[in-house]
């Protein structure tokens, strides 16, 4: 008897089911991840489709062999709308290059907009090291009406979805942009009928009565803790000088307990603050956040923002520390699935901004760029009245240009091939060269075990 469970499904076969076991085959962008000494779990990379499935048919699949599944009819109907069994002479290269053509293109509108360039923390990590010689500018309202305006246009051209950040700076330093912003985005969607996605980017430091609008109207909120307090107050004080981690924590708990279905907690980890996280997740148990919260979200400080503040503690060079520090967040990542929180597909990495059409990053001046990583740094462009102007053609270069290991790679579709930010400060993107095997494999079962417990359980209950 075959078990077979879909944990979730990304985007449907692009074909009609067929039953005849002759002309189909096995996806090669499916990989398969242990789960236990029951279960695999596959993981198709141009779906984005997960299956639990019992490792008997599991393996056999893997070899190429459907003939373990053939006589399951709803299971192999299972199979192939998620795309794990295709036809044997469809060319998934060429549906994922129609895929990325059409993804990347009109359909969507992403951006990182920076409200302000203000900001009340001192982090010593920021990465936005050029910020401080500009700041002090905030977006304004005529300036928000040519961006606005720009999405318009964008929208009744065929957009689909539009897709905001309120970043900074801390962007609640400018409440009332923020406001506007969100009851724009509303009104886009009643008079449009477009999907619109607002995500607020928050040190979590100002959450008052000015702004609970804000939080009421997006559809996701980050706030970053660093750790236990010292160790947060450390890495991240106020300007003043003054510890950060009470203000921010207790605006955390009265959040959660008004937003808490949409309000993730990043950690940003290095050398420096690895080894006290599993003592910052035990404190945030005790509170009770990890039924909270959405996810909690471990990500590395990115290299050159670590040796900004401090050497790295050992001759580590940046592929090194980036490698090591990735690893060690796995092993914490399990750990708090352990501990009852959810956590991210941190085991997808693209594609990124950079590659859509319409994505970029924005500051308060309307300059553009790749991303916010290179925020403050390196524009290729800028809002000019309600369109846009680009003055670099690296833009087009990366839209239109596919690196080819996406498709030489079952890994492709899960990075697009990898982070332009981080290869132009020499950190790996390759997910097999990030993770290698074990860690990838790691890091998959605790994204599995964290979101699908119940389903996994329900699984083993009938397998027995």
């Amino acid at each position: 008897m075959v078990h077979t469970a879909v944990l979730y499904v990304g985007l449907s076969s692009p074909f009609l089911i067929k039953y005849e076991g002759d002309n189909m085959k096995p996806s090669k962008f499916n990989i398969f991840f242990n789960l236990d000494h029951t279960f695999l779990i596959i993981y198709n990379s141009l779906y984005g489709s997960l299956v639990l499935i019992d490792r008997e048919s599991g393996e056999s699949l893997k070899k190429g062999d459907l003939f373990s599944v053939l006589g399951e009819s709803e299971n192999y109907r299972k199979l192939v709308d998620v795309g794990v069994i295709v036809e044997d002479d469809f060319d998934e290269d060429l549906y994922l290059k129609k895929m990325r053509e059409s993804m990347f293109s009109r359909d969507f509108i992403a951006m990182f907009l920076s409200l302000t360039s203000r900001c009340n923390l001192a982090c010593k990590y920021c990465y936005q090291s050029t910020r401080p010689l500009i700041e002090g500018g905030d977006l304004t309202f005529e300036k928000w009406r040519f961006i606005y305006n720009y999405i318009v246009k964008r929208v009744e051209d065929g957009a689909k979805v539009v897709s905001i950040a309120l970043y900074g700076g801390e962007p609640l330093l400018n409440p009332t942009m923020a406001i506007s912003i969100t009851r724009d985005l509303d009104k886009l969607v009643r008079e449009y009928s477009v999907k619109c996605e607002a995500t607020l980017i928050t040190n979590g430091t100002i959450y008052n009565e000015n702004v609970e609008e804000v939080f009421d109207q997006v559809n996701t909120i980050q706030i970053t803790l660093d750790g236990p307090r010292e160790v947060h107050n450390e890495r991240r004080p106020f300007k003043s000088g003054g510890g950060s981690f009470d203000t921010i924590f207790n605006n955390l708990l009265r959040i959660v307990d008004r937003h808490g279905k949409k309000t993730g907690l990043r950690v940003n980890v290095d050398e420096y603050n690895v080894n006290s996280t599993r003592d910052f997740i035990d404190m945030l148990v005790e509170y009770g956040l990890q039924s909270k919260i959405i996810a909690i979200d471990l990500s590395p400080v990115h290299p050159d923002q670590a040796t900004k503040y401090t050497p790295f503690k050992t001759s580590r060079n940046y592929y090194e520390y980036y490698v090591n520090i990735s690893r060690r967040i796995v092993e914490l990542l399990e750990y708090a699935v352990e501990k009852g929180f959810k956590i991210t597909k941190v085991f997808i990495k693209g594609p990124c901004l950079c590659m859509f059409k319409y994505g970029y990053g924005v500051d308060e001046e309307l300059n553009i760029y790749l991303c916010p990583g290179f925020m403050y740094d390196t524009p290729i462009g800028y809002f000019n009245n309600n369109d846009v102007t680009l003055t670099s053609r690296i833009k087009d270069e990366i839209t239109t240009r596919d690196p080819q290991c996406i498709y030489n790679c079952k890994y492709g579709p899960m990075c697009y091939g990898g982070c332009i930010y981080l290869k132009s400060k020499g950190a790996p993107t390759c997910l097999r060269m990030l993770y290698g095997d074990e860690y990838l494999e790691r890091l998959v079962r605790a994204y599995v075990f964290s979101r699908y417990r119940e389903v996994i359980e329900r699984a083993r209950s009938s397998s027995c």
